[in-house]
């Protein structure tokens, strides 16, 4: 396939698309809901040829208050759309599933991430609050007019999104592109590196995240051409591992051992706990702080769904 077949490809798919986020963006604002774009069309605007940056679903931000409205208009505006059964009880997103012409969703997000430790939780909820909601900025291209992230919260928001996917080892480079040109395209006139430096170095350190960020600025710099003044928190000194984790995001980390998990829920737990020690472990081959805290934000969270009876698989 040429790139001339390629990108006339791809440009036909984010057409479609665009005219789905724009029936989506209109059906929540005549019920007074303000969504806010995550990814895809508003990380697109920074790229040289918009089209060849591919998003394949339209993720939309409503907040939990509006959840349950929110779903209930999207429903009313693609009668078309496939639905998953209980979706609208997702502990993150509603789902509207497209499959012509080709597959695609919609997803409404009542929480843009979902963090496992309830501390973890609260700090990122604050900051999404503030990121999302207060803060939130009107973009238009003279076609769209739509809300994105605050851009401190939206370089966070990025990082955030792709170290999880990277941690279920579907992370893509792709996702690297997007952090380099918000931090070097994206950045708007009042805003600075010390500023977004001060910013990350706060909150990535709650959410035990701050080494893994530095594995990221190296890879930044060294491999997406970011000059080093304008990247947050970059140090020379974790090339290794840096270049360890470049290496997995770009073939894949190791895969965790296949198995089914029991029917009992006690011995469904011990399954689901022992799954996780040995995701840490291959994540502390890069970032051992966050592994030592992904196990215990495990430990964290399945005991708090036991107590409130959640021990359906669908929480496992």
């Amino acid at each position: 396939m040429t790139k001339q077949t390629e990108y006339f490809i791809q440009a036909q798919r984010q057409e479609v698309l665009r005219g789905l986020m724009r029936r989506a963006i209109t059906a929540l604002e005549a019920v007074g809901i303000t969504p806010v774009l995550l990814k895809g069309f508003g990380l697109a605007r920074l790229y040289e040829q918009p089209y060849m940056r591919a998003w394949g679903d339209i993720d939309l931000f409503v907040g939990q208050a509006n959840y349950h409205q929110g779903a209930a208009a999207l429903r009313d505006a693609f009668p078309e759309a496939a639905l998953f059964e209980g979706e609208e009880e997702h502990y993150k997103h509603y789902n509207l599933t497209f499959y012509e012409p080709f597959n695609t969703s919609i997803e409404m997000h009542r929480v843009s991430m979902a963090f496992m430790h309830p501390h973890d939780a609260r700090v990122y909820r604050a900051l999404e609050e503030d990121g999302l909601v207060k803060q939130r900025v009107r973009y238009s291209n003279g076609e769209d007019s739509w809300w994105e992230p605050e851009w401190k919260f939206n370089v966070l928001y990025v990082f955030c999104h792709s170290w999880e996917h990277w941690t279920t080892n579907t992370a893509v480079m792709r996702q690297l592109e997007d952090l380099a040109l918000l931090i070097t395209k994206g950045r708007p006139k009042e805003e600075s590196c010390e500023t977004l430096t001060a910013y990350l170095k706060r909150n990535l350190k709650k959410l035990h995240l701050l080494q893994a960020w530095r594995l990221y600025a190296y890879i930044l710099v060294h491999e997406l051409g970011v000059p080093e003044v304008d990247c947050p928190l970059y140090d020379a000194r974790v090339a290794d591992r840096a270049q360890a984790l470049l290496h997995s995001i770009q073939f894949g980390r190791p895969a965790l051992p296949k198995g089914k998990a029991p029917k009992n829920v006690v011995l469904r737990k011990l399954y689901t706990f022992r799954q996780r020690v040995r995701e840490a472990r291959i994540i502390a081959r890069y970032e051992p702080t966050y592994a030592r805290h992904k196990v215990w934000a495990t430990i964290a969270q399945s005991w708090a769904r036991f107590l409130r009876g959640e021990n359906t698989r669908k929480w496992e």
